[in-house]
């Protein structure tokens, strides 16, 4: 809104140059910044540590933009909008969300579009009051994906339980629902313990919830989880039960949060998109969006898995770009992810 404004006074003042027969630029144009702001679910973790490089990557490379990222200390979904509803009040020209529960945002979104500010969301693709969605890709082909994986290793029967970080977040449902759905059609050996876990982004409770699990169902093989703290919640649970190559780990994580995991055998198979780079690509969407572009189908928008982006509309008609983004890590490629002093890349 900052840079709106400026702009329409500098294209007045331009104007009133050209006629008066001065021509050229009125003087201190270009100053103004658009202020694009990413607010995540969550800070302080490794994931979303990491999609501030993106962020930051992004602001280096665009001189009119002023691009940084802000989250709670807690994933709290009212928390989150209390951060939406303060960058409202600076009067920021485009705010960012990796919601923690896509509906609560809604009425304010709605009082952002209404002050003349743009809204964007990654890992949301059910967002309403939104100009855009950006996805990695689709979520229930990752879902089937990750499944597949998995199952591949329980030799396609016995027991597996999905969890979730918070049973109103999108993408984690979207992602267990493509579990489900590839269980039901092509594993009919596999079977969920009990409905899918809520473990609130907490590797705490994930660990906590894990034990109960191993307690009360002596079968199971496997935990699936969507949360980035689910894998190193459960494999730790895993290895000090004794459970390594009888149970396992799997689901969406980082190789610097599950690696040592993954050496162990706690864990098998870790999957991901780069939050940096998911970062980098929603503020280069709202980037275009403040500049007046509309993003297209086939567009490249600069990073890896998005060169060729596909867009469909979601129910409320807002448009959901998807890349092709996923990664998978397992113990005989995390070499690939694991710098030469044995720390990782991500």
């Amino acid at each position: 809104m900052k840079k709106f404004f400026a702009a329409l006074v500098l294209s007045c003042f331009a104007a009133a140059l050209v006629f008066a027969g001065g021509g050229g630029e009125a003087a201190g144009a270009g100053e103004e910044q658009f202020e694009i702001v990413m607010v995540v679910k969550l800070e302080g973790v490794a994931w979303f540590d990491n999609m501030r490089i993106g962020i930051e990557e992004f602001n280096q490379e665009f001189p009119d933009v002023n691009a940084y990222q802000i989250g709670a200390d807690t994933a709290d979904p009212a928390a989150q909008v209390a951060l939406v509803e303060d960058l409202i009040a600076k009067g920021v020209d485009a705010i960012l969300v990796v919601p923690n529960d896509p509906e609560s945002l809604v009425p304010a979104f709605k009082k952002a579009n209404d002050a003349g500010i743009l809204t964007f969301t990654h890992e949301a693709s059910n967002q309403r009051q939104i100009s855009y969605d950006v996805e990695a890709f689709d979520n229930i082909a990752y879902g089937r994906h990750m499944m597949d994986i998995m199952a591949e290793w329980m030799g396609g029967e016995g027991l597996w339980q999905p969890f979730v970080g918070h049973l109103t977040s999108t993408t984690h449902n979207e992602w267990v629902d493509g579990e489900e759905a590839q269980a039901k059609e092509k594993y009919p050996g596999l079977k969920m313990a009990t409905t899918r876990i809520e473990e609130k982004e907490n590797q705490q409770i994930a660990y906590e919830k894990t034990l109960e699990l191993i307690k009360r169902y002596p079968g199971l093989k496997t935990v699936m989880g969507s949360a980035m703290s689910t894998v190193p919640g459960a494999a730790r649970a895993i290895e000090e039960k004794g459970l390594i190559d009888k149970m396992a780990a799997f689901g969406t994580c980082l190789p610097s949060v599950a690696g040592d995991y993954l050496k162990s055998g706690a864990a098998k198979s870790i999957h991901f998109w780069v939050p940096a780079d998911a970062g980098y690509v929603t503020a280069y969407v709202a980037y275009l969006s403040l500049q007046g572009e509309t993003v297209k189908e086939g567009m490249d928008l600069k990073r890896p898995g998005y060169e060729k982006i596909t867009i469909q509309n979601n129910d409320a008609g807002v448009p959901i770009i998807y890349g092709q983004a996923w990664v998978d890590v397992n113990v005989d490629n995390l070499s690939d992810w694991t710098n030469a002093d044995g720390s990782y890349k991500l």
